[in-house]
């Protein structure tokens, strides 16, 4: 029995130090922890956190505990726990200021320069990993900056150099992501893992890659499948369309101007269903944009004619230029914005949109002089959206 016992005691001791076993990350003592990495010839491990950072804490508490973990960083890397408020600031990193965590960087100690990188919350497994990245020469961020340099243009390079690139925030994602999508054809954009990249980055249908989607997507739908490119596309398409009909005219901008002819001309130029809609939204746009709210207003009754009310699609464009008249319009164009807008409101049955709307028609009276009459709909707004509000006992 005492042997029995003895035992328990060695395993749960040995239990116990295996638990307690973590990264060992030193303080951001730059210079005495420089010269220690390369007294033993290893890279900087550094994981910059905060106070504040929950993630961080969580990171260090049930990743960097982990025992596979705590030995493969212990063994290769030199560890250093940097508080991005707190500490010294390292200048050595060849990055811009650092602005999101948590943050872990491999560092040269010698020549002070970032060899890899990773930003946000990582696995056990993914941390493994993110280490052998670090101390493979041609898989880190250094070793793949020198490949791309060279020359090599291959999907195995550059898909993981993009995602380290972007992670790190660095300014060449863009240019080697333009570089990537220009050489790009149709055959290419069907590998599973360049369709990844674009559902990612491929966001402006004026982007060349996108028009190369556009025209291939019966073959890539092949490879890839005809629900998951149809969406892509169209979900570019539409948020596009009202990206520019929210932006044209914010601050008169003569660029927003631009986009928004350039879109109406590439949407013309496509066979989408939505074409016909969209191009009558982007010409009411146009208008808002010249300052025409008379104009705007006669496009706006057209619209309502054409397409009806009862569309959610139709009730938020019509909020939108509603909302134009309010910061733009004449007392007198509020007024009749107000009257489309009405006609939008009697169509909701969900409360929560007609609230939205009324609270908008109480702006707008608010904007033309109004007041007493944007209290009243203000509490009719408020009942429609809460029906006890004003309940009395």
């Amino acid at each position: 029995m005492r042997l029995f016992f003895v035992f328990l005691s060695v395993w749960i001791c040995g239990s116990t130090y295996a638990q307690d076993r973590s990264i060992r990350l030193e303080k951001a003592d730059w210079q005495r922890v420089i010269a220690k990495a390369k007294e033993e010839n290893k890279l900087l491990f550094i994981d910059c956190n905060a106070v504040w950072c929950n993630p961080c804490k969580a990171l260090v508490k049930d990743v960097f505990s982990r025992n596979v973990v705590a030995d493969f960083y212990n063994e290769n890397f030199v560890s250093v726990s940097y508080d991005i408020e707190r500490d010294k600031s390292p200048e050595f990193l060849d990055m811009p200021k650092i602005s999101s965590i948590p943050l872990l960087l491999f560092v040269n100690p010698s020549t002070l320069k970032i060899m890899h990188g990773f930003l946000g919350g990582i696995d056990e497994s993914g941390m493994l990993e993110l280490g052998r990245e670090a101390l493979d020469g041609k898989r880190n961020l250094a070793g793949m900056r020198e490949r791309y340099q060279a020359g090599e243009r291959g999907e195995a390079l550059l898909i993981p150099y993009l995602r380290v690139l972007k992670s790190l925030y660095y300014g060449e994602y863009s240019e080697v992501l333009a570089g990537y999508f220009k050489d790009m054809t149709v055959e290419r954009l069907a590998i599973p893992e360049n369709w990844s990249l674009f559902e990612k980055e491929g966001n402006d249908a004026l982007m060349p890659v996108f028009q190369l989607a556009w025209h291939g997507r019966e073959p890539i739908a092949t490879k890839i499948g005809d629900e998951r490119v149809k969406s892509k596309l169209e979900e570019v398409l539409t948020w596009q369309v009202k990206d520019n009909v929210r932006r044209v005219d914010r601050g008169r901008s003569e660029k927003n101007y631009q986009k928004l002819v350039a879109f109406r001309d590439c949407i013309n130029s496509m066979d989408w269903k939505e074409r016909d809609f969209s191009l009558f939204v982007l010409n009411m746009a146009e208008k808002a944009y010249q300052g025409d709210y008379d104009d705007v207003l006669k496009y706006l009754k057209r619209f309502i004619k054409k397409y009806g009310v009862g569309d959610e699609k139709i009730g938020e464009y019509v909020y939108i230029f509603c909302e134009k008249f309010k910061e733009n319009g004449s007392p007198e164009q509020i007024l009749s914005g107000i009257e489309k807008l009405d006609r939008v409101v009697e169509s909701q049955k969900d409360a929560g949109i007609r609230s939205r709307l009324m609270y908008l028609k109480r702006d707008m009276l608010r904007a033309a002089g109004y007041e007493k009459e944007a209290m009243r709909v203000d509490t009719l707004a408020t009942k429609i959206l809460n029906p006890h509000f004003y309940d009395r006992k």
